[in-house]
């Protein structure tokens, strides 16, 4: 078999891995995203402290932050005790999810920010819950 027929053979293993681990990694930001966009839609100064460090990681170039999570996944195993590969799928993992913060931060924040202040007022008239107004108002 020629070089070319054994990399279309791996082809699609190949494809497979990157697409979980891109999934992984989106599923892992918005873990991470969620909650702080509903932490921070009432708090001017955590929005503006998220918006600022997802932004400032997002300027960091790709092969730089994997070189960074070199030692710092290295102290991990050190300082913790944690068997963690420090090479490989995991800091690929995280670098990923960190480049997914900011838009979905982003889009999250500026989305609850763009519900007109009457709709709220009116649901809180109403007599809705916070927990109402953020699923039946805001989040729509």
């Amino acid at each position: 078999m020629t070089a070319l027929g054994l990399a279309l053979a791996e082809l699609p293993a190949k494809l497979a891995a990157h697409v979980a681990l891109s999934a992984a990694a989106l599923a892992l930001a918005i873990v991470v995203a969620v909650p702080t966009v509903l932490l921070a839609r009432r708090r001017p100064r955590l929005r503006a402290a998220a918006l600022g460090l997802a932004g400032l990681i997002q300027t960091v170039p790709a092969l730089a932050l994997l070189a960074l999570f070199y030692p710092a996944l290295l102290a991990l195993r050190q300082v913790a005790g944690i068997d963690v590969p420090v090479l490989g799928p995991v800091p690929a993992l995280l670098a990923l999810a960190l480049y997914a913060l900011l838009p979905l931060l982003r889009g999250g924040i500026g989305g609850l920010a763009s519900v007109d202040p009457a709709v709220v007022e009116a649901a809180d008239a109403i007599g809705m819950t916070p927990g109402q107004r953020l699923v039946s108002v805001e989040l729509p």
